[in-house]
């Protein structure tokens, strides 16, 4: 089928017109993002733009958010509990693994400055039994040197297997020190009670609050062991009754 010239001439206009509106479209810059159906202008500037940054909806100075609370962990133990006695345990434990935790490290650390405290401040004054300041002085000591090794051992990450066999070893040669020189105040305290306090020139005399806080220490590291037992023993038997049922 012959084709007639103006024809041909039509149908190369057309596509031209064509190229040329391509060309035009390429040409032109891209939408802005607002103009993109179902994004959100931005609402703190005079002209649309893309959405905020981080920064500027939240503040960096701010601390973040606490996703793992106290009482978030509690509600999720009640979740995951078969029943009373389980969720019990759970609570315990979440509360010793927190709050026994930080109670335990401040103890750790002041319970052994105070005793030099004391110890230095009252010493000779007990005639009673002359070693009882003699105790919370060497004791208070190892006890300050020993957490102080205890946080640079776990502070250095990159120590080998033979760093942390000779950690280990000072710790167990520190740990059996500090239990025989308890057992050892323990004598010193015990034997002496109760010693007096107002005659100051009497052979049996020692400085109240030397002796009371000592006293105190030595018994409520005693009290401290037995709650700690008792509640093991009743964990033990609560998951034998929990186990049998």
């Amino acid at each position: 089928m012959a084709v007639s010239g103006s024809e041909t001439r039509s149908l190369c206009s057309s596509i031209n017109n064509e190229t040329e509106s391509n060309a035009q479209n390429l040409t032109e810059s891209p939408p802005l993002y607002s103009e993109i159906p179902g994004t959100v202008p931005l609402s703190n500037g005079p002209e649309n733009g893309p959405p905020p940054s981080y920064d500027e909806v939240v503040n960096p100075d701010a601390s973040p958010p606490t996703y793992q609370s106290l009482f978030g962990q509690v509600r999720e133990a009640r979740k995951n509990s078969s029943g009373f006695v389980d969720f019990l345990k759970k609570v315990i434990i979440l509360l010793l693994g927190t709050i026994g935790c930080t109670i335990i490290l401040g103890i750790t650390i002041v319970v052994p400055i105070s005793m030099i405290l004391v110890g230095t401040n009252y010493f000779g004054e007990c005639p009673v039994e002359q070693f009882i300041p003699v105790y919370l002085v060497v004791g208070g000591t190892f006890g300050v040197v020993k957490n102080v090794l205890g946080f640079f051992s776990r502070w250095k990450t990159n120590e080998n297997d033979q760093e942390r066999l000779i950690h280990r070893s000072r710790d167990s040669i520190l740990n059996c020190f500090l239990i025989a020189w308890f057992i050892t105040g323990c004598i010193w305290t015990y034997r002496v009670y109760e010693p007096e306090y107002e005659d100051e020139d009497s052979p049996f005399y020692c400085n109240k609050t030397l002796y009371l806080f000592t006293f105190w220490l030595v018994s409520t590291t005693f009290i401290v062991v037995g709650l700690m037992s008792v509640f093991i023993m009743c964990f033990v038997v609560s998951s034998v009754v929990t186990a049998i049922e």
